[in-house]
């Protein structure tokens, strides 16, 4: 692989997703903010990536950005059955019901947004749940970490600001999503991505994002 590198933010769910991979698999793969290149919108950084989004990959003159796609790049191709496209439709169900309404999580919303976004994430969960226990887990990758289980990042956004800003229990009536957090929570590199976003999270508390959004602070403590 030719010099590689990664453009996240610790506190990006959708980083987190890669940054598991590459400390999974241990890949001779860079991880830099893209502040060093003058942030997302900069001309440095447009002139790779356009969209001006992380995560974003540069392996040599090959230059990729949305996390499906450098996920697919990155995996080794998943054995055929059932498991595999299990995998992908909780990812997929991830990105298209979850993705479009993330940022009423964090950004001033209306009603309608809130309303909107919060009927998207119960449907999400839903979903997982639903497809865990068809495949009984614990984990997507039935024993080992797979593409599916690779939403965990976002779930620490779901975790610190659900409960604490909208009275919304993120397990309740789903146990199989349950006792798949549980054995998220008992992988090592699970923990170490879950404690940079935890991390982040924080940071934002501390700058009063969540308090001028929602007229409080919170504590993270969900790991």
């Amino acid at each position: 692989m030719d010099k590689s590198v990664l453009y996240s933010y610790p506190i990006s769910n959708y980083s987190g997703m890669v940054r598991d991979v590459i400390y999974r698999l241990e890949l001779p793969i860079d991880i830099r903010d893209p502040r060093e290149l003058g942030g997302l919108k900069a001309q440095e950084y447009l002139a790779k990536f356009p969209t001006g989004k992380i995560p974003a990959l540069e392996v040599g003159d090959l230059k990729l950005y949305e996390s499906s796609v450098i996920l697919d790049y990155l995996l080794p191709s998943p054995a055929e059955g059932e498991r595999k496209y299990y995998n992908l439709l909780a990812a997929r169900v991830h990105d298209i019901y979850h993705g479009a309404h993330q940022p009423i999580l964090y950004r001033e919303s209306s009603e309608e947004q809130r309303s909107a976004g919060l009927q998207a994430f119960r449907f999400t969960l839903d979903e997982l749940d639903r497809i865990l226990e068809l495949m009984k887990g614990p984990l997507f990758g039935g024993e080992e970490i797979g593409r599916g289980d690779l939403v965990y990042p976002t779930f620490g956004f779901y975790l610190h600001i659900l409960p604490n800003y909208y009275d919304f229990d993120v397990f309740t009536g789903r146990d199989s999503l349950g006792a798949w957090w549980a054995a998220i929570k008992r992988d090592s590199i699970c923990q170490k991505v879950l404690s940079e976003i935890a991390a982040g999270l924080q940071e934002w508390e501390d700058a009063g994002v969540f308090s001028k959004i929602y007229g409080k602070v919170s504590n993270v403590d969900f790991i």
